[in-house]
């Protein structure tokens, strides 16, 4: 099992042992700041399909499209500040940072999938900024556990292969959506074979 998710981190993240949390005999499959970004993902895949929201377009309000941008720019900072020599990055910001921006990038890719620009676009991402924040703050929550040092790095190890493939097949279905938007396939489904395969055949090729 460990080594299937090994495979499967490998193709989007560098793996460094230093910056992962440590599970078992070794670390787990993803950075921190990738764990936080795939798990955060997850996190909110299940919310929108508890609510039945993958069918949603309407453009954020205000308050969300800030929210949105604060939930942004942390990973940004930490990461250019860092690249540069600002600061020196550690594990509490990168799975927190990652954490916050995982949970809102999946919002973002209903929105790019879904809009109509021609269309009234009724049907809402999140009925309430209060909603994104719920899916925010799990996520945000569940890294800090991690960091805590509590024992959920396997749940954390599976959870963030599986939004590794959920956010990567999300990707794919809005491509797939441009080219064969017109046609009655199974897009999703489709998207998230491609994104599994590709990205199991990648961590195989990796060193």
């Amino acid at each position: 099992m460990a080594a299937f998710l090994d495979r499967m981190g490998l193709a989007v993240c560098h793996q460094m042992a230093e910056r992962s949390f440590l599970w078992g005999d070794g670390t787990m499959p993803l950075c921190a700041r990738c764990t936080g970004i795939y798990v955060g993902a997850f996190f909110a895949l299940c919310f929108f399909l508890w609510k039945k929201r993958l069918g949603g377009n309407r453009p954020f309000p205000a308050r969300q499209i800030f929210l949105t941008i604060v939930c942004i720019i942390p990973m940004a900072a930490d990461g250019f500040c860092s690249y540069i020599g600002l600061w020196e990055s550690n594990q509490l910001l990168r799975i927190l940072t990652g954490s916050i921006i995982g949970a809102v990038v999946p919002g973002l890719l209903l929105l790019a999938g879904n809009f109509d620009p021609i269309g009234e676009n009724e049907r809402p991402i999140y009925e309430s900024t209060r909603e994104l924040l719920f899916v925010v703050g799990c996520s945000g929550a569940f890294g800090l556990c991690l960091w805590l040092g509590l024992p959920l790095q396997g749940i954390g190890a599976v959870l963030s292969i599986a939004g590794e493939v959920c956010l990567w097949a999300g990707v794919f279905w809005i491509v797939l959506k441009n080219i064969f938007g017109k046609r009655k396939l199974p897009l999703r489904r489709i998207s998230l074979v491609l994104a599994f395969g590709i990205i199991f055949i990648v961590g195989g090729f990796l060193p």
